[in-house]
């Protein structure tokens, strides 16, 4: 958010075409200025977070300490569920054997409340949260199934080890086991996802450089840190340095590649008055612009914003899939009662509550709640890494019905770099490396993408590049 106007006046002077322009009056005691001010306002809280080096910093270190948290609780849950699943009496069935020796049933009942309370922790959490909000969903219909499992379980064992029922009671500890695995394992991997998108947007974000030469009212140029330019600053960019902010040419003339902001491969010639967009890289020439936008204001941050907000939004699919879990947890509950209800008259009430707690694990939905989060999170993962930014996750599940699709094809279809494959001399006089020696020599001051794939085959095989005059691009 660019809260300027409402703590200082940064005055917007008019762009002076001359040479000898005037910075008006915004220069004036930047250190006070700084004082009264707080600059981070200037600048994306998520995105470029005062400079593109502090963003990545921020950002990738954020989603690596999350994802690791993701994918320690899910080694630790498997390290724990091992136990379970191997000594549970559905797997002798499954497998015509089962290790089982004196105590397991007590090793078992340890590491299942070590793995319900650790694993099992995030979906209660989120169950809390819903419940809160009296729009139980997903996490609440999960929370639902593990916590059947454990506690009926845990009276399974009291029944079995403790009180010794002559009816051995059956537990649901292989169930409590598998369902937690496989939901950590699909958040673990959806998480995965997510951060190959902020790596993706670290990526964009270090297009801008740490710092800017700001020239002051006495026309001295200093640099300084990025975070600290404001609007209505007057920014020196030298040739080939990257455009520190958007801003408007006040002074100078030149070419800007804007490729990888704009996927354009050709230099873009840049005028007085013209736009320039931050990240952008200077040509030949040496420009004076005015800034007018930092931060979230800028054209970069826009974008990277757009990504961001993505990756936040649920696609219609998903909110659908919340919309059934919804009602699942309702029906599961009314379902689960009635089949209490049933039982508890044809049979007796620990047989009851058996085929009650069932119909809580199975309305668990582990593929509902595994699939649909994770294609989602992927596909607009996979769409930043190869540089197709989604603006809505719903653009995606429209795609199916899309039957033409119309690309611009340089940066698009094509990497945007014209590089020289082969290259022959038809004169006798002349071998091939004099010709592409010569043809670089014509190329050595042209800004154009064809004369830049030249340039570099000529570099590559260090060929003499001879200097030139007169030279007029046609």
């Amino acid at each position: 958010m660019n809260k300027t106007s409402n703590n200082h006046d940064h005055k917007q002077d008019n762009i002076n075409t001359g040479n000898n322009h005037s910075h008006g009056d915004h220069h004036q005691d930047r250190t006070k200025h700084d004082n009264a001010h707080d600059h981070g306002d200037h600048h994306l809280d998520h995105a470029t977070h005062d400079n593109a080096h502090d963003h990545g910093d921020h950002s990738g270190l954020g989603h690596a300490h999350h994802l690791g948290n993701i994918k320690q609780r899910f080694l630790v849950s498997l390290f724990l569920a091992i136990p379970i699943l191997f000594l549970a009496p559905f797997m002798g069935r499954t497998l015509f054997f089962q290790f089982s020796f004196p105590g397991s049933d007590w090793l078992v009942l340890i590491f299942a409340t070590l793995l319900f309370f650790y694993g099992g922790m995030p979906f209660l959490r989120g169950a809390k949260m819903e419940l809160q909000t009296h729009s139980p969903a997903m996490m609440t219909l999960i929370s639902l199934g593990i916590t059947t499992s454990y506690v009926y379980s845990l009276y399974a064992f009291i029944a079995n080890n403790i009180l010794h029922s002559r009816i051995h009671v059956m537990d649901f500890f292989w169930e409590l086991a598998s369902l937690i695995l496989i939901m950590l394992l699909g958040h673990w991997i959806e998480n995965n996802a997510i951060e190959s998108a902020g790596n993706a947007l670290q990526r964009m974000a270090e297009l801008l450089p740490g710092t800017a030469t700001v020239i002051d009212e006495h026309g001295n140029a200093g640099d300084i840190d990025l975070k600290e330019v404001l609007i209505g600053d007057h920014i020196l960019v030298r040739a080939g340095d990257k455009i520190p902010t958007d801003g408007i040419v006040i002074e100078g003339k030149t070419t800007v590649n804007e490729s990888l902001l704009t996927g354009e491969a050709k230099a873009v010639t840049k005028n007085l008055h013209d736009q320039v967009i931050g990240g952008s890289v200077n040509g030949l020439g040496t420009i004076t612009i005015k800034v007018t936008g930092t931060g979230e204001s800028g054209f970069l941050a826009q974008v990277m914003e757009l990504v961001s907000t993505a990756q936040r939004e649920k696609s219609h699919i998903e909110t659908l899939s919340d919309k059934v879990a919804k009602w699942l947890f309702f029906v599961a509950v009314f379902v689960g009662v009635i089949s209490f209800a049933v039982w508890l008259v044809i049979t007796d009430l620990s047989l009851a509550v058996e085929r009650m707690v069932t119909v809580f694990v199975i309305a668990c939905p582990h593929a509902l709640g595994l699939a649909v989060p994770l294609v989602t999170a992927r596909s607009t993962s996979l769409g930043a890494q190869n540089g197709l930014l989604v603006k809505k996750r719903q653009a995606l599940e429209a795609a199916q019905k899309v039957d033409i699709v119309m690309m611009d094809k340089t940066g698009t279809l094509t990497e945007g770099d014209f590089t020289v494959n082969a290259f022959y001399s038809y004169s006798d006089n002349y071998s091939d490396e004099e010709v592409l020696s010569l043809m670089a020599a014509l190329e050595k001051s042209s800004t154009h993408p064809l004369a830049a794939g030249i340039l570099d085959k000529a570099a590559e095989l260090e060929l003499p590049i001879s200097d030139t005059f007169n030279v007029n691009n046609i």
